[in-house]
């Protein structure tokens, strides 16, 4: 996962991830998060109203669908992923980006 990437591109975002899942401490240092669990981020989009699901279609071929609160339904346009790792650091991505979008229109 390319934390550095998520912090620049969607700050609210990130900044929410932080205060949710490190609320005592905070996120010291993004190179920390190179060990984090990215399968916790499933908890965090779920509480925010983000719902990831990622599913294979053939062995090889992984993709993903993202559903929010509000019924809104949007699938993954890049290329297929051969993993189901692969995949869902492409849905997280998009998670954040859905999630600072929402954020910055509050």
């Amino acid at each position: 996962m390319d934390w550095y990437s998520i912090n620049y591109l969607y700050p609210s975002a990130f900044k929410r991830f932080g205060e949710v899942m490190f609320p005592n401490i905070g996120i010291l240092s993004v190179s920390t998060l190179e060990s984090y669990d990215i399968k916790k981020l499933y908890r965090f989009f779920d509480k925010e109203g983000i719902f990831l699901t990622t599913e294979m279609c053939n062995p090889n071929q992984w993709v993903y669908t993202i559903s929010v609160t509000n019924s809104v339904i949007m699938g993954s346009s890049e290329e297929i992923r051969k993993t189901r790792e692969e995949i869902e650091i492409d849905g997280f991505f998009s998670c954040f980006k859905i999630l600072d979008k929402k954020l910055t229109h509050e």
